[in-house]
This record gives C-alpha cells, sequence and structure tokens, in this order.
C-alpha cells in the first residue's frame, strides 16, 4: 500500500515537471467534505452524513489560446469520503468511524464570465467534471462503548473509481471557492467546499 502511495506521489510530480514547459499554475486546495455514510447493513443505526477534510496540492493546464479550457490534477488526503463498504457488520453498535484516502482527481474545466479590467484580467467562473482514484490506506472504527474495532473490520474494496462535477468562483487569479460533488460507481456520494490558492 505504501509502495502505491509513493507511486502516485511520484507520478504527480514528475507530470508537474513535464508541464513546466507548456506554462501550468500549482495552487493548494484546502476544505471538507460531507459525506452521506452507509456503513452496515440496511436495517442498522449505522448511517449517517459525516465530515472531513479534503486537502492537497494540484496542478491546472491552460488548453487553448483563448484560455477557455482547463485541465487539472490533484493529489488529496480526504477524510471520512464513504467509497468502501463493510464486509461483516459487527455485532456491536458502531460509533465513530474514521477512513483516510488518497484521491487523485483529472478534471476537464470550461472557464467563462471574464473580468477585465486595468488591474486585472481573469475568467470568474468555470465548470468541470472528470474522475477521480482514490484508495484507503487507514481506517479507525471505535464502538458505542469505546470498543476499538479497527482490526476487526474488513472491507469489500480499498480502491474506488468516482466521478465528479464541479463548480469554482475566483476571487482573483490567486484565490478561488470550488464546490464538487461526487458519485461512486455504488451510488454512494460526498459533496466537498474548497479555497484553491493558486501559486
Amino acid at each position: 500500500m505504501k509502495r502505491f502511495t509513493v507511486l502516485i506521489l511520484l507520478t504527480f510530480i514528475l507530470g508537474a515537471i513535464q508541464l513546466n514547459a507548456q506554462g501550468f499554475k500549482g495552487y493548494l486546495a484546502l476544505g471538507s467534505n460531507l459525506t452521506d455514510a452507509y456503513l452496515t447493513e440496511s436495517g442498522n443505526s449505522q448511517q449517517g452524513s459525516r465530515i472531513g477534510l479534503n486537502v492537497g496540492p494540484g496542478v491546472s493546464v491552460i488548453m487553448n489560446r483563448n484560455r477557455r479550457w482547463e485541465t487539472s490534477m490533484e493529489l488529496l488526503y480526504s477524510q471520512n469520503g464513504h467509497y468502501v463498504n463493510l464486509v461483516q457488520v459487527p455485532a456491536i453498535a458502531l460509533n465513530k468511524i474514521t477512513l483516510h484516502y488518497i484521491e487523485v482527481p483529472l478534471s476537464l474545466a470550461y472557464r467563462f464570465n471574464i473580468k477585465d479590467n486595468e488591474k486585472e484580467r481573469f475568467y470568474k467562473r468555470s465548470i468541470s467534471g472528470g474522475i477521480i482514484y482514490a484508495r484507503l490506506f487507514k481506517h479507525k472504527i471505535i464502538a458505542v462503548d469505546g470498543t476499538d474495532l479497527t482490526n476487526d473490520v474488513r472491507f469489500d474494496q480499498e480502491n474506488a473509481l468516482l466521478f465528479n462535477i464541479a463548480a469554482t468562483s475566483f476571487f482573483s487569479e490567486s484565490f478561488a471557492l470550488n464546490g464538487r460533488g461526487t458519485l461512486s460507481t455504488f451510488g454512494e456520494w460526498t459533496i466537498a467546499l474548497r479555497l484553491l490558492y493558486y501559486i
């Protein structure tokens, strides 16, 4: 699992270096995600909305001369996203479930609503869509009586392919607010609200 994470990180860095010759922007994303978490079998009370972190670096590349089309890739740490299911439901009710993911989103965006004045010129809005590869690398599960069930619970998968759509509002060339909705291949959703800082 560690080797896989390192491989993703190296691919991300090498891709950013290669894109440098074409002109790219690096940015940092910092925010949180809200997940409707169904973590056990239907009929049990182990479900509800959970909030976690969504943070990491990204790179974006302008694809044409009028600067409307843009592609981006990120390497995110995501907490409490729900993209895996329990293989065996514990007999005792669960109190706290924390899931830690590495996510690699790849998106294509269309930028519009240009702001043009003497001081600066940039597009104020963008909409985007794409796919995300997510991998669970750590989890912690606590029962209602305080028992640590982390080592007793197994999941049916550690990888997930996700689809996402997003809208971004730019305050300047350096700062933007990004809202993103994500849907897994088995129907679970997550929404994220992030502040983007372009370097």
